[in-house]
Formats: structure tokens, C-alpha cells, sequence
């Protein structure tokens, strides 16, 4: 399939801002950056996996092209971080609970937690061919679709705190279990924007009528964040009042995705972004690596520094 330059940009914008969202600063704060930055990134990704999404594959391909796409990936750096941690830790009951994580897939179990969204995007994939083949059977018009989108948010919403904080005993250890494996208790809500983002492709290829909705978009996006403190954080359960988490990751997305095409002739800027967008899914499976890496060096630097001025340090 031809490479869409604007949807690389979105992506190359998508994977800067999942970047960002992981900064300890931002993520610990939990201030306005966070909450701006989750109320739609993480849903913009999944309407991007939507927007090109090839319903006439067999579901055999479809399972075959997303374990080679998304679960190797994920697996290969997984495995790659448990080698990391046995050869600097070398704790066994850590270990134990790196592999748990590593096979449950879901957030909170693993140890860079951004790989959550492979497997979990493997999952939805596969609902979501599943759904789109009874919309095409059964000749479902848009307004039905819509509305079984609509039912999947709500059942998301309802039930995304349902498997927090069970309990679990891995090799007689107990473990807080947070969520379902391969994150299936988000499933539906993330399944909604993907089959948004299918049921969208046509108005997201079109160049009509752009400047309007991104007005619209922006206005509803700002706006929302003015005057509440709503924003959206799958991996955390966290999806606040629906109607108004709904409306933010839309109006966010639909922000980024018109930006793209805007910027897609103004070539450096394109260009970078397209390429950032092309090889998301290795900074995405890196970028916690190297940012950890980072800030214990700049922690160890910023200690030394006190010490070397008089500083006392506690703890």
C-alpha cells in the first residue's frame, strides 16, 4: 500500500508526543502538559491503525501480518529488557515478576510500560476485523455503526476500573493484578476509536472543508481544557466523564491530523516529522530505555553537583 505522507506526519507527531508524555516530569506532575498531552494521544494512534485498516484480508493474513507487525516486536524487546535486568539486577523474585509481566502484556506488570499498546493493538485488530465483517454482512449504515461505537465507549467507561487491583500468586508469591491480559479490559473503548478512524477514512483522505474543522476542533479542544480537568489515560484506567473524554481525544486528533496535511509541503519540517512517523514503532519500543539511561545520569550529575557546593542531600 502507498505511504500517505500526512498520516507519517500525524504519526511522527503521535509518537513525539507519547515521547513527551513519558518525560518524569511531566508524567509525575500530572499537571495541565499531562493532561493535555493524554486526553488524545494514545486515542490518535489508534484511529491512525484504523484509518488503513484492510477489512477484505482473510482473518488468517490479519493474524499472521499483526503477530509479525506488533506481538514480534514486542516479545523480542521484552525478552531484550529481561536479559538487560538478569545481568544488573540478577534478583530472581524480580525476574520472576518481569517474566509475569512480560507474558500478562498489560502496563503496570511491565518493565518499560509503554509496550502495553502492541499487544493490545493486536488484540483490538482482531475484534475490530471481526466487527467490520458484520458491518459489511449485515449492510449497517453509518448511523448504526456510529451507534454501536457509541455502546462500545460507554461499556468502556463503565467497566474500566473493573479489573484494577485484583490479586493474584505467581510461583507462591502473591502480585496485585492491574487489569486483563494483553490490556482485553480496555478493549472495547480502544476498539471505538479504531473503528472511528475506519469509519472515517474518507473524510480523513479528503482535502475539503479543513480549515473550518480545524477551527471547530481547536476551539472545542481548548475550550474543554479550560474550564475542566478531564483527559484520558488507558493504560492507567483512567477515562474521565465520558462524553467530554470522548469530544478532547476527537477535536485532539482531528488537530493533528489536519496540521499534517497543512505542513506536508513545508519540506524540512515534513520531511522530519514523515520519518519520525515511518519508524514509530522503534521509538516507541525504545524511547523509555534511553530516557531512563538519562535521567539517572542527569540525577547523578545534579547530586555530585549539590554535594560539590555544600548541599546536603537527604536521602
Amino acid at each position: 500500500m502507498k505511504r500517505v505522507v500526512f498520516i507519517d506526519i500525524a504519526k511522527g507527531i503521535g509518537i513525539l508526543l507519547v515521547v513527551a508524555g513519558h518525560n518524569w516530569i511531566i508524567l509525575a506532575s500530572k499537571g495541565e502538559l499531562y493532561r493535555i498531552i493524554y486526553s488524545f494521544h494514545i486515542p490518535l494512534f489508534f484511529i491512525l491503525a484504523g484509518i488503513f485498516f484492510n477489512i477484505e484480508k482473510p482473518f488468517g493474513l490479519i493474524i499472521k501480518e499483526k503477530f509479525t507487525s506488533l506481538l514480534i516486536p514486542y516479545f523480542v524487546t521484552g525478552i531484550l529488557a529481561l536479559v538487560f535486568s538478569a545481568i544488573f539486577i540478577r534478583n530472581t523474585t524480580a525476574l520472576s515478576k518481569e517474566l509475569f509481566g512480560l507474558i500478562y502484556a498489560t502496563g503496570p506488570h511491565l518493565q518499560w510500560v509503554n509496550l502495553w499498546f502492541l499487544p493490545n493493538l493486536f488484540l483490538v485488530s482482531i475484534l475490530c476485523w471481526g466487527c467490520l465483517q458484520l458491518f459489511k454482512r449485515y449492510h449497517l449504515q453509518i448511523s448504526a455503526q456510529v451507534f454501536i461505537v457509541t455502546v462500545f465507549i460507554l461499556i468502556g467507561w463503565l467497566t474500566i476500573r473493573m479489573f484494577w487491583g485484583m490479586e493474584f500468586v505467581w510461583e507462591n508469591q502473591p502480585i496485585k493484578i492491574n487489569g486483563l491480559p494483553f490490556s482485553a479490559d480496555i478493549a472495547l473503548l480502544a476498539s471505538a476509536y479504531f473503528l472511528i478512524g475506519y469509519i472515517l477514512q474518507n473524510w480523513v483522505k479528503s482535502p475539503k472543508n479543513t480549515l473550518v474543522i480545524f477551527i471547530i476542533a481547536s476551539t472545542l479542544f481548548i475550550g474543554l481544557h479550560l474550564i475542566s480537568n478531564y483527559t484520558t489515560d488507558l493504560n492507567l484506567r483512567r477515562y474521565d466523564m465520558p462524553v467530554i473524554a470522548t469530544i478532547l481525544a476527537l477535536a485532539g486528533s482531528a488537530m493533528v491530523l489536519i496540521f499534517s496535511k497543512f505542513i506536508e509541503n513545508i519540506r524540512i519540517i515534513g520531511k522530519t516529522l514523515a520519518y519520525l512517523g515511518r519508524n514509530s514503532i522503534v521509538i516507541l519500543l525504545y524511547h523509555s530505555f534511553f530516557q531512563d539511561i538519562l535521567f539517572s545520569i542527569l540525577a547523578e550529575y545534579s547530586k555530585r553537583f549539590f554535594l560539590y557546593r555544600g548541599y546536603h542531600i537527604s536521602g
